[in-house]
């Protein structure tokens, strides 16, 4: 590939656009979580909830992205979390989200 790094850089800042949006997201549910508690144990455990899947699914997910299109790794998962994004918002939008 003669000019590769407009093509790169432009999937690698949607990423990181991707990483952070969701990494803010966490951050304002445990937030949310933690408020509307007032518990310290909610904390912690909302915190290892948002945390377990990055631990748990880390080790494989090099495999799978070697033996995969990595191109479709990044659609499922970003458009997985983005779903579920929605999801969450509907729920906190309706008055439906519960601790």
């Amino acid at each position: 590939m003669k000019n590769w790094k407009p093509r790169f850089f432009t999937i690698w800042t949607g990423q990181a656009f991707s990483l952070f949006g969701s990494s803010l997201v966490q951050f304002a549910l445990v937030w949310w979580l933690t408020v509307t508690t007032g518990s310290a144990t909610v904390l912690a455990l909302a915190t290892l909830v948002g945390m377990l899947p990055q631990i748990l699914l880390s080790p494989f997910a090099g495999v799978v992205v070697d033996r995969t299109s990595r191109r479709l790794v990044m659609l499922f998962a970003d458009g997985t979390t983005a779903l579920f994004t929605m999801l969450l918002a509907f729920l906190y939008a309706t008055g439906q989200a519960q601790v």
